[in-house]
């Protein structure tokens, strides 16, 4: 349905499927790109290649020296996740707190009464009056923030510099983060991927953290040293985690991750809603537009690389 929109609203374009079975080795004409899983070998595919659209915020993939040398416009996009992800941040938080992921075991188990699971009694929290600390500070970090405090949390941020807001309690710069992870409750990784952030959360960071604090990965998966957490989660330095995101995707078979009770996973689908592809659709339609009347000053959430 999105390329018959497509066809409809830009009749002349020619639409061609990428890195599928049937796709053409080289695509000659190609000036255009949209998707989230381009590769340099794709960028070499296309040596027409002017623009990259990615339906995520992270553009990662494009930082390579041929995007540079070609001077490939990139953009993203940025502020269409926001609810997503803010409401998956909550829903991780929630479900560890009150020990949602404790209950599934137990009805699998077909043991699931009282009894049982107040075993996992002292695992169990609210909200109200705990700390939560956001790490990666924009727009999702900036609406998580305000939801967090309506929770009555304490909240507070890590972020590229110090700033204020209003719901924010403390911030702390990128090489404080083992200082801001040590009194928080709940530690939520939304950070990007680039130089400054890959595995910033090492072994180092993790045994700062509380013994009943919880970890929260919506960023990217490689933002964090897997081994070492695995090894906190199995050495009980942290009470549990929530991942949706992970070094290699989809996570591999030999993951120890998958038999851990106190971690609850999913396929990296926090940004993901039934509202989607519909703003996906309008806002790569607008960028479209702009890219074919020559206009790249109104195209939206354009980035450096």
């Amino acid at each position: 349905w999105l390329q018959e929109h497509l066809k409809i609203a830009f009749p002349n374009v020619k639409i061609v499927p990428v890195n599928t079975p049937d796709s053409p080795l080289i695509i000659e004409d190609a000036t255009v790109y949209w998707g989230n899983r381009i590769t340099h070998e794709i960028i070499k595919k296309m040596p027409k290649l002017e623009w990259v659209h990615f339906g995520s915020v992270g553009v990662n993939r494009a930082n390579t020296e041929e995007v540079s040398k070609r001077n490939i416009l990139i953009t993203s996009s940025k502020g269409l996740v926001v609810s997503s992800m803010v409401t998956s941040a909550i829903a991780f938080m929630t479900n560890l707190a009150r020990g949602m992921h404790y209950n599934q075991m137990l009805r699998n188990e077909k043991n699931m009464n009282r009894h049982s699971f107040d075993y996992y009694f002292d695992q169990i929290h609210e909200l109200a009056g705990e700390s939560c600390l956001i790490v990666g500070f924009g727009d999702v970090g900036k609406k998580l923030a305000n939801v967090c405090k309506a929770l009555e949390m304490n909240v507070s941020a890590v972020g590229r510099s110090i700033n204020e807001h209003k719901s924010v309690d403390n911030f702390f710069t990128m090489e404080e983060i083992s200082t801001a992870v040590s009194n928080a409750d709940y530690v939520i990784n939304l950070l990007p991927l680039n130089d400054e952030t890959e595995q910033i959360f090492t072994q180092k960071v993790f045994v700062e953290m509380k013994s009943s604090a919880f970890f929260i990965n919506i960023g990217r998966g490689e933002t964090v040293d897997e081994d070492a957490l695995i090894a906190a989660l199995k050495n009980k330095q942290i009470t549990g985690a929530g991942l949706d995101v992970f070094t290699q995707e989809p996570l591999i078979d030999s993951s120890p991750l998958w038999d851990m009770e106190n971690v609850i996973l999913s396929p990296h689908v926090a940004g993901l809603s039934n509202g989607y592809w519909d703003r996906q659709k309008n806002l790569f339609i607008h960028n479209l537009k702009c890219y074919l009347e020559n206009d790249n000053s109104s195209m939206h959430n354009i980035t450096n690389i």
